[in-house]
C-alpha cells in the first residue's frame, strides 16, 4: 500500500510552472514530500526531467548524501518494475552527477567549471580553517603595520579611541570582526560604504527622521500602550470590593500622564513630556479593610510602569536630539577609517589568498555569485554564465529556506527562469525553525515571500503544511499551549495563530503516563554554583523512573515495548558547561551516556602537556610553558624542586636555570633527571628544521612514552585517542600553506582563540542503548521518543550587545562616540538602537531554539529549569492577571532572559494553575533529592541483604534453570574450525610441526603482555634472535661477488652504520671471525661463484596456498591456508637450486638444527620449485655457532 499524503501535501507534489514556498511545521513530512515531488518529476510526468535537470540544494552534506540516496532507491525500485524503460535506466546513471549538494558544493562546482571568467588559478584549493585563521592574523597585522608607517591623523586618531591596552589587539579583532560579517552581503565594500554613511548627521532633525529612530518610537508607543492597559486594570482592581482604593487617585495620575506620551509625535515631543512625569505618592489605605493580594497586584503594575518609564529616560530619552547627532558626527571620521580598513584588509587577503592559491568558504559564494551575475544600475542580473544554468536547470529546489542568506539568495535567483519570466523557484522551510542566527542566515528572506505570496492557485504560490507526523498529542498540546502564548511577528517572525499551529497527523494508542511535564527545580542562591548538577540528578531521578515501567511505540515491530536509555535525549542550549557535569552525574547513578557535541579538547591535561612541550621545543625560553612540561612526565619534577631550581639562579630564565642546575646543582637525583630532560630535548630540537610535525610528533608520543603513560592513567583510552587526533591536526596542518614547528603552535593557538574546539575524541558508538545528550542544534532535523529540555533556567547569551562594535544586517554598525582628550566615551544613539534590535533578534533566534526543542519530541516532553525562589517567580506573574489576550504581551516577551521568563507566565498567568493546561507541573527541591537518595539506598541495602541471604537450592523458575543449562552447555559446532589460521608463516609452522614430533601438546598461544608498560622498561643489550637478525642484515647487505678481508670487512660494516643500513647495537654484536669463517667456507665461495655469475638471490619472499589438512588433521577439506616466508639465500648451479639459511642457534651437534628447521627448508624448496620452475638440489644450513655447513 502506497503513502496516502494530504491534500496540502499533494499539492507541493503536483503544482508546476510556478514559484512555490512550502511552509512546513516541524514533523510535518517536509523531506518526504520533496523527494516524492522530485520522483514525480522524473517517472511519473507526462514529459519527465531528467534528474541532472534539477538543482537541489540542502543544508547538510548528510542531507543532500541521504536525499540522493532516497531519489536512487526510488529510481531502482521503479526500474524493478520497468526494467526496459530507457529514461529510468538513464536516471540511474545520471543520479550520480546530479546536482543534489550543498550551496558551498554548488557554488565550488560554479567556480571550478569557470574559473577563467574571473581570472582564478584552476588549480586552487580550499583552505583549511587553522590555515585561513593563521593568514588573517597575518594579513591583519601588515594592514595595522602600514596604516602605522603612513600615520595619517585621521588613523592615529581612530587608534586612540578604539585601541585598548597595550598592544593593537583589540583593533585586529575589529577589523576582523567586521570583515566576516561584511561578507554575508552580495557587495560587501557597499555595505561597509552605506555603514560609514550612517554617521554623517548634520543635524537633530535629520536623526530624528532616519527610519530606525521612528521604529524605535513606534515600539516605545505599542509598550505604553500596554502600560495604559496595565494601569487601568490596576485602577479596577482598586475599585473591587476590598481593593486598595486609596491608589486609585495616583493610578489616574499615572495613566493621564502614561497618556500624554502616547500622544507625543515625536522624538523630541515624547522626551519632554518623559522628562517631565512627576510620580505622585500612594494614598494610605488606613481605616480600610484591603485584600493583601489585590494591594500587592496593584503596587506590581505601579512598580513595573515606573521602572519601564525609568529604563526610557535612563537609556534612550537622556539628552537632546541635536547632541545625539553631533555625538554620531562625531564618530563618523573613525567609522570612515574603520571601513577603509576593513576594506584594504579585504583587498590584501584576497591578494594573499591568490598568491597561495586557495579560497575560503565566504570566497566560495562571492566567487560564484561574480560569475553568475553582474551589476547593472545597483542590481544584480544574470551573466551569460548563469543564462547557460538556467538552459539547464528545469526547477531550483531548495531546502531549509529560511536558513538562507542574501548571497545565496541572488545565486540561486540568478540560475533560476525568474528573470525570463520563468518560474521555477521552489523553497520550503519553517521560519519558526530558523536558528542559524550566528551563521548569518536571514529569516526575513522567507518571510518576505510567506507574506507576499497567495495562497491562491498563482505563479507565486504559499502552500502551508501543519499536520504533525512526529508527536503524540500530548506533546502538540504542549508546544501550540506555549507558543500560542509566546510566538509573536514582532518576535519569532511569525503569528502563532491556528494556521501555525500543529495538528495532530500520527495514530497513537491511548496510553498513561504521555502528559508533557514540566519539572521546576528549586535550587537557592548559595547553591548556585551547583545547579546544573542538581538538574542532572533531578533528570536521573526521572530517567529512572521511566525505565521502571514506562513504553514506547517501536515503529519496526509495530508494538509497545519497553522503554530503553537508546530512546531519551537531553537537550541544552550549549555543551559547555553541561555537557561534563550530566555525563558525571548519570554516569554516577548508573545511567550510561553518550556526548554528540563534546567541548573542552584544549583543555584536557594530556593535550596542553603536548602543547606546551611542542611550544618549548620551538622555543625553550617560555617559562610558563617550560614550567609545565618539567612538572609532567617528561620531567618529573616536584613543585619543592622546582622551587629549588628556581632559587639557585633568580636573575635569569627557567630555561636558563635548568641548564645551570643540570651541570652545577648538588642534588644528583634533580641533576639526573635535569640532563635528561634537556638530552631528549636537545634531541627533538635537531629534528625539527627536516621532519614533518606529525611524524616528529609521533616519535615523541612513541619514543618518550607519553602515549603509554596516559593510557596507563584513568579514563586512559580517552586520552589516548585525544593524542591522536592531535596527531591527526598535525597530518591537516602539513597541508596547509604553513611550514614548520613555530607555525603549526601558532596554528593551534589560532584554533583555541578563535573557540575551534573540537570537542574530545569519541570513543561511544551513538547507536548504543545510551541516554544522548546533545545541543539543540545538534538536534535539528532528528527526533527521539523521549525528550528532556535542560536548562531552561540558564540565562540568554546577549555577549554580542554588550560588545564596543555591535553589528546588524539593517542598522549596520554600533560604536561609541570616544573623545580623548576629554577622555570621555558616550553610547552613541545608533549604537544604543542596533543593542536594541540586536537583543530582540537575539531573543526570536531563542524563541525559535525552544520551538526546535519542543518539537524533537515523538512520545514525551519532559522541560526542566532551576529558579532559586519558584514562589518569587510566580509573584511576578501576578501583573499579568486579568489579562485577555491569547498571546502574552510583546513587552513581557520581549524583556525575556531565559526560557522559563516564558513557561512561567504561560503557565501561571492566572495566579493559579488552570485546569486546561497540557502540562504535568512538579516541583523539585534539594529536600526531595535528598529524601529519594536515601530511599535508593535502602533499597539497595535491602536487596543487598535479600541476595546474600538467597537460597540457591531452591528452584524458583524451572523453566529459566533449564533455558540457563542449555546455554552454559552449548558447544559450538565448529570448535575444530578455530584453531585453523588463514595464514601461517614458515616459523610459525616449523614449530608446529617440531612440536607434534616431540609429542608435545599443541595449544593456542595468548599475546604476551608485558609486565612493565614500553615508557617503564629499560633497554637492554642484542641477544638471541635479535643477534640473528644482526647477521642475517650485514649478509644481506654484503657485495658477495667482492672479496673480504678483516680490515675491508671492519670499514664495510662501519659504511653500514653511518648510511644507517645497521644500528650501532647491530654492529657490536656482530663477531667478524664468524663472517670471515663463512666466507672462507666451501659454501662461502659457492655463494661468491654464483654472486659473480649473477644467479646469487637474497631475501625472496613468498606466499602459497597449501590445504589446510596437510597442517591441520582436523580441518576441512575445502580449506586452505596460506604459508608465508623469507628464503635466507638461493643459489643456482647447472640449472637447479641450492637453498641456504643461516642460523645462529647455539647448539652442540649439527643434528639438532636438522630435527629443528628440515620442516621449513621444505616449505622453502618446495616454494622455489614453485616459483622459478627449477628443480632443487640440495638443502644447506650453515650454522655459525658451529662453523660449519650443514646438509638437510
Amino acid at each position: 500500500m502506497g503513502v496516502r499524503f494530504t491534500k496540502e501535501q499533494q499539492q507541493v507534489i503536483d503544482l508546476r510552472n510556478r514559484n512555490i514556498l512550502v511552509s512546513a511545521a516541524a514533523g510535518s513530512g517536509k523531506t518526504a514530500v520533496l523527494v516524492e515531488r522530485i520522483i514525480t518529476r522524473l517517472t511519473k510526468d507526462a514529459s519527465p526531467l531528467n534528474v541532472d535537470q534539477l538543482l537541489i540544494v540542502t543544508f547538510t552534506e548528510a542531507a543532500a548524501s541521504e536525499m540522493k540516496e532516497r531519489i536512487h532507491s526510488a529510481i531502482e525500485k521503479a526500474l524493478m518494475e520497468q526494467p526496459d524503460n530507457v529514461h529510468l535506466q538513464q536516471q540511474a546513471t545520471l543520479i550520480h552527477q546530479a546536482q543534489i549538494t550543498t550551496i558551498h558544493k554548488f557554488c565550488l562546482s560554479v567556480i571550478r567549471e569557470h574559473f577563467h571568467t574571473i581570472d582564478l588559478d584552476p588549480g586552487f584549493r580550499v583552505g583549511e580553517e587553522g590555515e585561513l585563521k593563521l593568514l588573517r592574523q597575518d594579513v591583519v597585522c601588515d594592514v595595522l603595520e602600514q596604516a602605522f608607517e603612513e600615520a595619517t591623523p585621521e588613523f592615529l586618531s581612530f587608534v586612540e579611541c578604539f585601541s585598548t591596552g597595550k598592544d593593537d589587539k583589540n583593533l585586529e579583532e575589529l577589523i576582523l570582526r567586521l570583515y566576516e560579517f561584511s561578507r554575508s552581503y552580495p557587495n560587501p565594500d557597499t555595505w561597509l560604504t552605506l555603514c560609514a554613511q550612517q554617521y554623517d548627521i548634520g543635524s537633530g532633525e535629520e536623526l530624528e527622521a532616519k527610519a530606525y529612530v521612528q521604529e524605535f518610537l513606534d515600539e516605545v508607543r505599542e509598550n505604553l500602550q500596554y502600560m495604559k492597559s496595565l494601569l487601568e486594570h490596576g485602577i479596577k482592581v482598586c475599585r473591587e470590593e476590598q481593593g486598595p482604593i486609596a491608589y486609585e487617585k495616583t493610578l489616574q495620575s499615572d495613566l493621564e500622564q502614561i497618556e500624554l506620551l502616547c500622544a507625543a509625535k515625536g522624538f523630541t515631543e515624547m522626551k519632554r513630556a518623559i522628562t517631565h512625569i512627576e510620580w505622585q505618592k500612594l494614598g494610605s489605605n488606613r481605616g480600610i479593610i484591603v485584600d493583601d493580594v489585590k494591594l500587592l497586584q496593584v503596587k506590581d503594575i505601579r512598580d513595573e510602569v515606573k521602572g519601564y518609564i525609568k529604563k526610557l529616560v535612563e537609556n534612550y530619552f537622556y539628552d537632546e536630539l541635536e547632541n545625539l547627532a553631533e555625538d554620531m558626527s562625531a564618530v563618523h571620521g573613525n567609522m570612515r577609517m574603520l571601513t577603509g580598513l576593513v576594506a584594504r584588509f579585504a583587498e590584501q587577503f584576497a591578494e594573499e589568498k591568490r598568491k597561495k592559491n586557495l579560497i575560503d568558504f565566504s570566497d566560495m559564494e562571492q566567487y560564484a555569485l561574480q560569475i553568475l551575475t553582474r551589476e547593472e544600475n545597483g542590481n544584480f542580473v544574470p551573466s551569460e554564465v548563469a543564462e547557460s544554468y538556467q538552459q539547464k536547470f528545469a526547477e531550483v529546489m531548495i531546502d531549509e529556506y529560511q536558513d538562507s542568506n542574501y548571497v545565496q539568495e541572488a545565486i540561486l535567483t540568478s540560475v533560476s527562469g525568474v528573470s525570463n519570466g520563468v518560474y521555477n523557484i521552489f523553497m520550503v522551510g519553517d521560519v519558526k525553525q530558523s536558528i542559524y542566527r550566528f551563521r548569518l542566515s536571514r529569516p526575513e528572506l522567507f518571510m518576505e515571500k510567506f507574506n507576499s505570496y497567495s495562497t491562491l492557485d498563482s505563479e507565486k504560490q504559499r502552500i502551508d503544511l501543519h499536520k504533525n507526523f512526529r508527536s503524540r498529542k500530548e506533546v502538540l498540546d504542549s508546544t501550540n499551549f506555549v507558543f500560542q502564548q509566546i510566538m509573536v511577528p514582532r518576535l519569532g517572525g511569525i503569528d502563532y495563530d491556528d494556521k501555525a499551529a500543529l495538528y495532530v497527523g500520527a495514530d497513537y494508542e491511548e496510553k498513561p503516563d504521555k502528559e508533557a511535564e514540566v519539572l521546576l527545580i528549586e535550587v537557592p542562591e548559595s547553591k548556585a554554583k551547583e545547579r546544573i548538577e542538581v538538574e542532572a540528578e533531578a533528570i536521573a531521578r526521572r530517567i529512572k523512573s521511566l525505565m521502571a515501567g514506562h513504553t514506547v511505540f517501536d515503529k519496526k515491530t509495530g508494538e509497545y515495548r519497553p522503554v530503553r536509555y537508546g530512546d531519551m535525549v537531553i537537550l541544552t542550549r550549549s555543551a559547555k558547561g553541561w555537557t561534563e557535569s550530566f555525563s558525571k552525574v548519570l554516569g554516577d547513578a548508573g545511567i550510561p551516556t553518550y556526548a554528540c557535541s563534546q567541548e573542552g579538547y584544549f583543555e584536557t591535561p594530556e593535550i596542553q602537556i603536548a602543547l606546551n612541550y611542542l611550544q618549548v621545543l620551538d622555543n625553550p625560553r617560555q617559562d610558563i610553558p617550560l614550567t609545565a612540561v618539567l612538572t609532567s612526565m617528561f620531567a618529573q619534577i616536584t613543585s619543592e624542586e622546582l622551587a629549588i631550581i628556581r632559587s639557585s639562579n633568580q636573575e635569569k630564565t627557567m630555561y636558563d636555570c635548568i641548564c645551570h642546575y643540570a651541570k652545577y646543582g648538588q642534588n644528583k637525583v634533580i641533576k639526573e633527571r635535569l640532563e635528561q630532560f634537556l638530552s631528549t630535548l636537545n634531541y627533538y630540537r635537531n629534528r625539527v628544521p627536516y621532519m614533518a610535525i606529525h611524524v616528529l610528533l609521533w616519535q615523541i608520543l612513541e619514543e618518550t612514552g607519553y602515549r603509554d603513560y596516559v593510557s596507563a592513567l584513568p579514563g586512559g583510552e580517552q586520552r589516548a585517542a585525544n593524542l591522536e587526533m592531535l596527531v591527526e591536526k598535525a597530518v591537516a596542518f602539513e597541508g596547509t600553506s604553513y611550514k614548520g614547528l613555530f607555525n603549526f603552535v601558532r596554528y593551534m593557538e589560532q584554533l583555541k582563540k578563535y573557540a575551534v574546539d573540537y570537542g574530545e575524541a569519541n570513543l561511544m558508538d551513538e547507536n548504543a542503548d545510551v541516554v544522548s545528550l546533545m545541543t539543540i542544534h545538534k538536534s535539528k532535523g532528528l527526533e527521539f521518543p523521549i525528550v528532556f529540555v535542560a536548562g531552561m533556567g540558564k540565562q540568554f547569551n546577549m555577549q554580542d550587545t554588550k560588545k564596543s562594535l555591535v553589528l546588524h544586517s539593517e542598522l549596520g554598525i554600533g560604536v561609541d562616540a570616544i573623545d580623548p582628550i576629554a577622555r570621555t566615551k558616550t553610547t552613541t544613539f545608533l549604537k544604543k538602537m542596533i543593542q536594541l534590535r540586536e537583543a530582540r533578534e537575539t531573543t526570536a533566534e531563542e524563541l525559535r531554539v525552544l520551538y526546535v526543542a519542543m518539537t524533537r519530541a515523538k512520545e514525551k516532553l519532559i522541560l526542566t529549569g532551576t529558579v532559586a525562589d519558584l514562589a518569587k517567580e510566580v509573584d511576578k506573574c501576578a501583573v499579568l492577571q486579568g489579562y485577555e489576550g491569547t498571546q502574552l504581551p510583546y513587552y513581557h516577551l520581549a524583556k525575556a532572559v531565559k526560557y522559563m521568563d516564558w513557561i512561567l507566565p504561560a503557565l501561571y498567568r492566572d495566579s493559579c494553575m488552570r485546569s486546561e493546561i497540557p502540562f504535568v507541573i512538579k516541583k523539585i527541591t534539594l529536600e526531595d533529592l535528598a529524601e529519594q537518595e536515601a530511599e535508593e539506598q535502602l533499597v539497595n541495602l535491602i536487596t543487598k541483604d535479600v541476595l546474600q541471604q538467597w537460597d540457591t537450592d531452591v528452584v524458583y523458575a524451572s523453566e529459566m534453570k533449564q533455558q540457563i543449562a542449555e546455554q552454559f552447555s552449548y558447544v559450538y559446532p565448529f570448535e575444530n574450525s578455530q584453531v585453523v589460521k588463514q595464514k601461517l608463516s614458515v616459523s610459525e609452522l616449523k614449530k608446529r610441526m617440531y612440536m607434534e614430533q616431540e609429542g608435545e601438546e599443541i595449544f593456542k598461544e595468548e599475546d604476551v603482555i608485558p609486565l612493565l608498560p614500553k615508557f617503564l622498561q629499560e633497554e637492554t643489550e642484542l641477544t638471541g634472535a635479535s643477534r640473528g637478525t644482526a647477521y642475517h642484515k650485514l649478509l644481506e647487505l654484503l657485495d658477495f661477488s667482492k672479496d673480504y678481508e678483516e680490515d675491508s670487512l671492519l670499514v664495510t660494516i662501519e659504511k653500514f652504520v653511518s648510511e644507517g643500513f645497521l644500528s650501532e647495537e647491530m654492529a657490536a654484536c656482530i663477531d667478524i671471525c664468524d663472517i670471515q669463517s663463512f666466507l672462507r667456507s666451501s659454501i662461502g665461495k659457492r655463494v661468491q661463484a654464483a654472486s659473480r655469475r649473477g644467479t646469487y638471490h637474497a631475501e625472496q619472499p613468498f606466499v602459497m596456498s597449501f590445504d589446510a589438512n596437510r597442517i591441520y588433521t582436523d580441518a576441512d577439506e575445502a580449506q586452505s591456508v596460506l604459508v608465508q616466508g623469507i628464503v635466507d639465500v638461493y643459489f643456482e648451479e647447472d640449472g637447479q637450486l641450492v637453498v641456504l639459511d643461516y642460523k645462529t642457534d647455539r647448539v652442540r651437534e649439527a643434528s639438532e638444527l636438522v630435527e629443528r628447521y628440515h620442516t621449513q627448508l621444505d616449505y622453502y624448496a618446495e616454494a622455489l620449485h614453485k616459483l622459478t620452475g627449477k628443480p632443487v638440489k640440495e638443502k644447506v644450513i650453515y650454522s655459525f655457532a658451529l662453523h660449519e655447513e650443514i646438509s638437510c
